[in-house]
């Protein structure tokens, strides 16, 4: 029966050992790196036809994008706009940039969203994408190599 109960003790102790190991990988020993206006400057093309243009001056251009409601009638449409953008995070969201436009062809009507930009791991040019939070698009966005 001693036998039983140390060979108990022991694979106890091995899985608490195990669950230890796998809290501190997923953790991640390593801080992230914080989002840079140069991890987000640059032309981000969406997998449905849009396209963001995000400037070192503070300009976003915003083409082609569905699924947007910054319409009076509150309807979901193909959105065409220009306006500014500044660091910013959303709540518990990733990372990303504040975007204020101005819709094309009417003046009065503006419209904001946050740009979450995921980086599922920043070493070595890793997965990263975007998407809008608050807009319903289901657009995922890519940045396209510069230079």
């Amino acid at each position: 029966m001693r036998n039983l109960a140390r060979a108990v003790l022991v694979l106890f102790g091995l899985l608490v050992l195990a669950v230890a190991c796998i809290a501190v990988s997923i953790e991640g020993s390593e801080p992230s790196v914080p989002l840079t206006e140069e991890d987000v400057i640059g032309t981000w093309q969406g997998d449905r036809g849009a396209r963001l243009e995000v400037t070192a001056d503070g300009r976003a251009r915003l083409s082609d994008a569905s699924g947007w409601r910054c319409f009076k009638d509150g309807q979901a449409g193909v959105f065409t706009g220009e306006g500014s953008w500044i660091m910013a995070q959303h709540s518990d969201e990733d990372p990303g940039i504040l975007v204020k436009f101005t819709v094309d062809g009417a003046p009065a009507t503006q419209c904001s969203d946050h740009f979450a930009i995921h980086r599922a791991d920043t070493r070595d040019g890793g997965d990263v994408w975007a998407r809008w939070l608050g807009t319903g698009s289901k657009e995922s966005y890519r940045r396209t190599p510069t230079g």
